[in-house]
């Protein structure tokens, strides 16, 4: 006897049932059927997205906290005072950290990581504003992709729960 198989997770059958474990609906009308599985592409569509922009939100927290570490080890050595280094290398292990981290929970490491960026904008437009201005387009694409990735892993984690 050939076996059913469910079109959305692949489990198979003897008889059908009149849903899978997954909830499509083998005995509805192939309206319903059709409605299920576009629903379920869409879903996949927005993990996938998700994914992706944790990938890159995950890149930027490396990026700036590389950046900062190769810089607080040059000023290290340049620099009399090391008391100054201090600073730079704790906040390049705390976003290498939150990127590490968020390859277990990602939502929550991304949204700790782009708070730890802000305030660090915030400090360095208070100390100097005219510092904030130096590198502005990537000030702003850095917080533009944050965003973006926060929102498109929030969603993908909301998918995920359903």
């Amino acid at each position: 006897m050939n076996k059913i198989y469910c079109p959305n997770c692949y489990d198979g059958f003897e008889v059908a049932p009149k849903n899978c474990k997954c909830g499509y609906p083998f005995q509805g009308a192939e309206n319903d059927k059709q409605k299920f599985m576009a629903i379920q592409i869409k879903k996949n569509k927005t993990i996938k997205e998700g994914r992706k922009s944790a990938k890159y939100s995950r890149g930027v927290l490396f990026f700036i906290g590389g950046i900062n570490f190769i810089i607080s080890i040059i000023a290290y050595f340049v620099f009399e005072d090391n008391s100054l280094v201090f600073l730079p290398f704790i906040y390049s292990a705390v976003l290498i950290g939150f990127g590490f981290y968020s390859y277990k929970e990602p939502f929550f490491a991304l949204l700790l990581g782009f708070i730890v960026l802000i305030f660090l904008y915030t400090l360095i437009g208070i100390n100097d504003p005219m510092k904030i201005l130096k590198g502005g387009l990537f000030k702003i694409l850095f917080v533009g992709l944050f965003i973006y990735g926060l929102v498109k892993v929030w969603q993908a984690e909301r998918v995920n729960k359903k």
